[in-house]
């Protein structure tokens, strides 16, 4: 059927609902780092900042109570949500937690919307890759837990870190409880490229949800989140555990461990890569065929292929390894003087800067004074102005005429010479007032 010309697209509310470790990374600061692009192609990203869209994903799931929960996130969701009604366009919340909301959070988060035409977006990944993956997210997040303890609770379902992985990496449980607010054709799932496939090509498919001209977006200064190698992670995994309750997280944690020693140091570094072998590899695609079967009973919109999410049965396992934590203590003792020479180059780097900025705040507190000095004579000379234009308005007149006219200037002078040679005069010896001598008889 050929679509009417001129016809109104109605707008859409676009709820990006993860999973986590599917390139969401990646999505959000191509979005976020050129958000007013977006918002000339009619896409607005509520709120100020993508840390307001973890604040909504606290708020929907209800955690605003917990103890370590920020308390502007009471509310935030009807925040975005009002602010998504007054715009016309088309509106995204994306952040990947929102996979963790069950289907009565997710029906009271939609309802918000009213009788807006709301879709979900689920972006998916092989679990060959996301296991991996994930568990170094853990560790990203100060877990201390191996690899090997990591599977075994996986194919168990036992302890809180499988359950989460499974909460939010069953891709088909997560489209169910979105898929009870919203219908099964708006629900849409973007598989992720398969390992070879073009770099563009998540965006590309991403974009083309959102009405956008992926052409138009830079994807060079977007930064992935990185994976790290055997032994890079087993370094974060043992500093987790010397850590003891040094750099908390909350708290400095993330900014400090994560962002720093682990995204910025260590990931990029050689090493061998981490990956599911021999049976946990075959444990691993079952349960994507699994999630793929009930996918397809969904009737959900599938961008890209669901093939995507059921990789080859085939691998080397000879170049990857299952058990970071039997890196030799050898190459740990290496990659760790490689970080602590890392580091060192980046506080250096940090301390010559603040060094500079210092300089800079006192070459402008002196600027400042100076500025303070200049105005303080300028207004003293204004004051003096006005008292003179208030008291003696001719003189003022006439010493402002006089600046203009060279000819007044003249007289002006003329005039005060005349005036100081009188007092001069005035005050030689001898022109004193001379007194009467006294009359007799006066009594005095």
């Amino acid at each position: 059927m050929t679509a009417d010309v001129g016809a109104v697209v109605p707008r859409r509310i676009l709820l990006h609902v993860g999973s986590p470790k599917t390139g969401t990374t990646f999505l959000q600061q191509v979005l976020w780092s050129q958000r007013e692009l977006a918002l000339a192609q009619g896409l607005l990203l509520p709120s100020a900042s993508f840390h307001d869209h973890y604040l909504a994903t606290v708020d929907v799931r209800e955690r605003t109570a917990k103890p370590d929960a920020p308390p502007r996130a009471v509310g935030m969701w009807g925040r975005l949500v009002e602010e998504g009604r007054r715009w016309s366009g088309n509106v995204l919340i994306s952040h990947e937690l929102f996979a963790g909301t069950t289907a009565a959070q997710a029906e009271r988060a939609v309802r918000a919307w009213g009788d807006e035409e709301v879709h979900v977006i689920v972006t998916a990944r092989d679990l060959v890759r996301q296991i991996p993956a994930e568990w170094q997210e853990h560790i990203k997040h100060r877990s201390a837990s191996t690899f090997s303890d990591f599977l075994d609770a996986l194919r168990t379902s036992e302890g809180e870190a499988a359950m989460w992985f499974w909460t939010v990496q069953d891709y088909a449980a997560v489209c169910r409880a979105w898929g009870a607010a919203v219908p099964p054709e708006r629900i849409h799932l973007v598989t992720v490229p398969p390992p070879g496939a073009p770099r563009d090509l998540l965006w590309r498919r991403f974009a083309g949800l959102l009405d956008l001209d992926p052409d138009r977006f830079d994807l060079v200064t977007s930064r992935a989140n990185q994976s790290l190698r055997a032994e890079q992670v087993e370094l974060l995994r043992r500093v987790n555990l010397g850590l003891g309750e040094r750099l908390p997280m909350p708290g400095s944690y993330p900014g400090t461990v994560k962002e720093v020693f682990a995204q910025d140091v260590l990931a990029g570094r050689p090493g061998v890569p981490v990956a599911l072998t021999g049976d946990h590899r075959t444990f691993a695609l079952k349960r994507s065929r699994d999630m793929v079967d009930e996918l397809e009973q969904l009737g959900v919109d599938v961008v890209g292929d669901l093939a995507d999410l059921i990789p080859d049965d085939v691998s080397d396992d000879s170049l990857v390894t299952e058990h970071p934590e039997a890196t030799p203590d050898t190459r740990l003792l290496a990659e760790s003087v490689e970080a602590i020479g890392a580091l060192l180059e980046r506080f250096s780097a940090e301390h010559e800067r603040a060094v500079e900025d210092g300089q800079v705040r006192r070459r402008l507190a002196d600027e400042l004074s100076r500025a303070r000095s200049g105005h303080t004579e300028l207004q003293m000379k204004h004051e003096r102005l006005v008292h003179d234009w208030h008291q003696r308005p001719v003189r003022h007149f006439v010493i402002g005429i006089s600046e203009q006219h060279p000819l007044v200037m003249r007289i002006r002078v003329g005039y005060w010479r005349v005036v100081n040679a009188g007092r001069f005069v005035a005050r030689l010896p001898g022109r004193a007032t001379r007194r009467l001598p006294r009359r007799s008889g006066d009594g005095r």
